[in-house]
């Protein structure tokens, strides 16, 4: 793997978009203090390296109507074959599931969970996720 070198400038770049994502060049420039065109071939340059990766909202779960956004922890039975990546797989097919993490140690995975209420939450968490026999 090639080693990437960046410098100072390059990471104000990456700090100044990670607080805004929506600054445009004009204002990205003003901030590092470079011309608008070295800022521009600079960021492309990170974008291109991989090491900015893209651009995303930030959204307001609870303006949405969600009263419930948490993160939990899944333990997956060692006993089952292939069980780990099932779980993976059932929790990234759901769209309360925000983000599904592997994890080392105890626990396996972290899940980031937003419903509407303690209802729909429970219903996941507990019926979906850890009854898979849906008996409950």
């Amino acid at each position: 793997m090639k080693e990437i070198t960046l410098d100072r400038t390059d990471y104000k770049i990456i700090q100044a978009l990670e607080k805004d994502g929506r600054l445009s060049n004009t204002q990205l420039a003003d901030i590092i203090n470079l011309s608008q065109s070295q800022c521009l071939r600079r960021l492309r340059h990170l974008e291109e390296m991989d090491i900015i990766s893209g651009y995303r909202a930030q959204v307001n779960y609870q303006k949405l109507g969600y009263s419930v956004v948490a993160w939990t922890l899944v333990t997956v039975s060692k006993d089952k074959n292939n069980a780990r990546e099932n779980v993976m797989h059932f929790l990234q097919q759901q769209s309360a599931a925000l983000s599904v993490h592997g994890v080392t140690g105890d626990v396996d995975l972290m899940v980031e969970i937003c419903a509407k209420d303690m209802a729909q939450f429970t219903d996941l968490v507990v019926k979906q996720l850890l009854c898979p026999c849906r008996c409950c």
